[in-house]
């Protein structure tokens, strides 16, 4: 539990006495006549931010912490300022705050844009935000799971707008009214198509943004938009698939169990290493604890990219992993962001949010479509 919430735990070896009344604290906003900030650490922050878009309210966020008015604010921190929100006029600060106290987040009045330790807010690191027009991927070649989930995340917590598309009707797409594509786990068949993937890969040039998840990343490596497989696997496959039956072939019957599960994992617990300097990472400490179903791994970008989440040896905190499985899953990409032109290609090797339960990924999943590009 405390893996899927992102909590610190402790054990006790004594019984703990509950029953407490529970406190429950709600966000005070004072007035202001020049800003506010909001911090960015949860899908609260994330859903106050796409109604505010969705509003036409004009938001930043910083790249790099700051201190200002006595209080301390991490990256990806969004101001809201008057200045950027003219066209509103009086009604700008009763818009903002309803909605902050809808969603019980708690607004941090700034007087000035010139901060007591980092950038001032007219810096180079801090970024506009645009509301981005979202598509999913979906159809009968895409996990109904892995889709639904999603699905089901934008619009019963974030309650932010998005486009379903079927793989059959991805050649049909307006690109131009395109900002985000997210590529759930599944068969992407239209990127075997030579102009579709063209039409595809010179979107993303362009400035595209594309969300990829679990087996969607195999997919555009094997198209080679974006990201390598992990050399190292796939010569283990050729390997095997040159060596001639010898005595190693003569398994015993009653152990084709045991074999089977050496090779697979029905999910474990994994530390991922963070670089929480980049924007899929905001919001995290160094570290993130990833629930692993598969052997999917990625080589370490080398240039035009970052390598945001890496998988080192010996990482496993959990769960059942075989043993030809766990020696392949070690020193490799699973989170990563590689530039492609203009565009980006966002690595989420992993399903992140796992059937709308993975409560501690769904930050990282909002960092990649809302954060990631953005600017």
């Amino acid at each position: 539990m405390p893996y899927v919430y992102g909590l610190t735990a402790y054990a006790s070896k004594e019984k703990v006495a509950t029953g407490g009344p529970v406190v429950k604290s709600k966000a005070v906003n004072t007035s202001t006549e020049y800003g506010y900030v909001m911090p960015w650490n949860g899908v609260r922050t994330v859903r106050t931010v796409g109604q505010l878009m969705k509003k036409g309210v004009l938001l930043r966020y910083t790249e790099v912490p700051f201190e200002v008015n006595g209080n301390k604010f991490d990256r990806g921190s969004v101001l809201i300022l008057k200045t950027s929100n003219q066209k509103f006029g009086a009604d700008l600060w009763n818009v903002v705050r309803s909605i902050a106290d809808e969603n019980n987040i708690q607004l941090y009045p700034v007087t000035t844009g010139l901060v007591d330790k980092g950038f001032d807010f007219g810096s180079d690191m801090v970024h506009s935000m645009k509301a981005p027009r979202i598509v999913l991927i979906t159809g009968d070649a895409i996990s109904t799971t892995a889709a639904g989930g999603i699905w089901s995340f934008f619009e019963q917590e974030l309650n932010y707008p998005l486009t379903q598309v079927s793989t059959n009707d991805v050649q049909r797409i307006d690109w131009s009214k395109v900002d985000v594509v997210i590529m759930p786990d599944g068969n992407h068949r239209y990127l075997s198509d030579k102009d579709i993937a063209e039409n595809f890969r010179n979107w993303i040039k362009k400035g595209g943004r594309v969300v990829a998840l679990e087996s969607a990343v195999a997919q555009l490596a094997k198209a080679e938009i974006a990201f390598k497989t992990k050399k190292g696997d796939e010569a283990d496959k050729k390997d095997k698939e040159k060596e001639k039956p010898g005595y190693d072939a003569l398994n015993r019957y009653e152990d084709r169990e045991r074999d089977a599960l050496s090779g697979m994992t029905a999910g474990s617990i994994y530390r991922i290493e963070l670089d929480n300097t980049h924007p899929l990472a905001f919001g995290y400490p160094d570290y993130y604890y990833a629930l692993k179903q598969d052997d999917y791994l990625y080589e370490f970008l080398d240039e035009g990219g970052w390598n945001v989440g890496v998988i080192k040896k010996d990482n496993q905190v959990a769960g059942f992993v075989g043993v030809h499985l766990k020696s392949k899953l070690k020193d490799g990409l699973l989170y990563g962001v590689q530039q492609v032109g203009n565009g980006t290609v966002t690595c989420l090797s992993d399903d992140v949010i796992f059937r709308n339960f993975w409560e501690n990924g769904k930050l990282l999943f909002c960092n990649a479509v809302f954060l990631v590009g953005n600017d």
